[in-house]
């Protein structure tokens, strides 16, 4: 192989890639990828802070922590509770009649 036909990073773009993220499949190179995790620094950076195991869609607006779809509950058409500060009692759900 080629210096050429090497791939870099798909994150820096400079360095060779020596890996592949198991979330999203970017080719990464060594800086760009936490091993222990198996998850590119993009992916990482952006996985749900509640279960950490699946990339995050919103954020709670309780406790700011970012969650992905099976920790956040969806309470307004743009907000979001986690299922957490529910239990706790931080929000109560309304139950709406129509």
């Amino acid at each position: 192989m080629t210096a050429k036909d090497k791939k870099l990073c798909e994150i820096c773009g400079l360095k060779p890639a020596e890996y592949v993220c198991r979330v999203c499949g970017r080719r990464v190179c060594r800086d760009d990828y936490d091993v222990e995790k198996g998850v590119c620094s993009v992916c990482r950076d952006t996985m749900c802070e509640i279960c950490g195991r699946y990339p995050a869609i919103s954020y709670c607006m309780v406790c700011g922590r970012i969650g992905c779809e099976d920790c956040l509950i969806q309470v307004t058409p743009v907000s979001y509770v986690c299922k957490e500060c529910i239990r706790r009692g931080f929000y109560r759900l309304e139950l709406r009649r129509r």
